[in-house]
């Protein structure tokens, strides 16, 4: 069994001058609600053994909201800037291309890719929306075998 942790990265507030979209922080709201998810996985013990997330600051600030919730657990952080903006295909290659010593992996990204790849694993998902996780379960031995055909069981968070 492989657990995919799909979380689109948390309200964002407007580039200021001369700020780049990258560079774009966290809102109020986007801390909180941010925080709220962190309180879910907490609870429902949803702990990744690896978490990629785009090397964008608002993505970056929404995990280390979400790695506050794991208390210090070994989770294995990868930054990566392939993952700011990634199309829906390099999506798909990074989920079947992951370890298959990973049991549960989380990607923390952005719009429209990640909602496109959601959409693939369950039809009812018409996009995540900000601080957004769908939770994918697949009855898979090898992440190279991940197909919407496999999955067992998702939820949206």
């Amino acid at each position: 069994m492989k657990t995919l942790l799909l979380v689109r990265h948390a309200k964002t507030a407007p580039a200021g001058p001369d700020q780049t979209d990258h560079a774009r922080a966290l809102e109020d709201s986007g801390v909180t609600d941010a925080g709220k998810l962190a309180h879910y996985l907490r609870k429902k013990d949803l702990v990744p053994e690896q978490m990629l997330v785009s090397s964008a600051n608002r993505t970056q600030s929404t995990a280390q909201i979400l790695l506050a919730a794991f208390d210090g657990q070994d989770i294995d952080v990868v930054v990566s800037d392939e993952l700011y903006l990634a199309d829906v295909s390099f999506l798909e290659q990074v989920v079947i291309n992951a370890s298959d010593e990973i049991s549960t992996l989380m990607i923390v990204g952005h719009n429209p890719g990640l909602s496109e790849l959601a959409y693939q694993y369950d039809q009812h998902v018409q996009g995540l929306h900000p601080a957004q996780m769908l939770r994918v379960e697949f009855d898979v031995k090898h992440w190279a075998n991940v197909k919407r055909k496999h999955v067992v069981k998702t939820r949206l968070v």
